[in-house]
C-alpha cells in the first residue's frame, strides 16, 4: 500500500514537472513539486525500510490485518531511529526535486 502510494505520488510529481515545463510556469509554481516528491519519498522509504513513521511515533506494531499492539521498548527505540531517517531522507528528496524543478524554470 505504501509502495503504491509512493509510486503514484512520484508519477504525479513527474507529470506536474512536465506540465509546468510545457506551459512555462514560473519558478515559484515549479517549487510546488516539493509536496508530491516528499510524499513519494515517505511512501517509498517506509515500504523499503519496513517502518511506518506513524506507528513508530505511537510505539506500536501493525499486523497485516491492521490491528495494532504495543511494541517492546527496544524495538520502539529502533523504529523511531529509522523513522527519523525516513523523515530526513524524504524531506531531502523533496528539496532536491524542488531545486531541480526551479532550475528548469531558467532553462525551459
Amino acid at each position: 500500500m505504501r509502495r503504491r502510494f509512493g509510486a503514484v505520488m512520484l508519477v504525479a510529481a513527474v507529470a506536474a514537472l512536465a506540465g509546468m515545463a510545457w506551459f512555462h510556469a514560473r519558478w515559484p509554481f515549479r517549487a510546488l513539486v516539493f509536496l508530491p516528491l516528499t510524499a513519494a519519498g515517505f511512501g517509498l522509504l517506509q515500504a523499503t525500510r519496513n517502518t511506518c513513521v506513524a506507528r513508530a511515533r505511537e510505539g506500536t506494531f501493525e499486523h497485516d490485518d491492521f490491528s495494532k499492539v504495543a511494541a517492546p521498548d527496544d524495538e520502539v527505540i529502533a523504529s523511531r531511529a529509522v523513522a527519523r531517517t525516513i523523515e530526513r531522507d524524504a524531506l531531502l528528496l523533496g528539496l532536491l526535486g524542488a531545486a531541480v524543478s526551479v532550475a528548469t524554470a531558467f532553462v525551459f
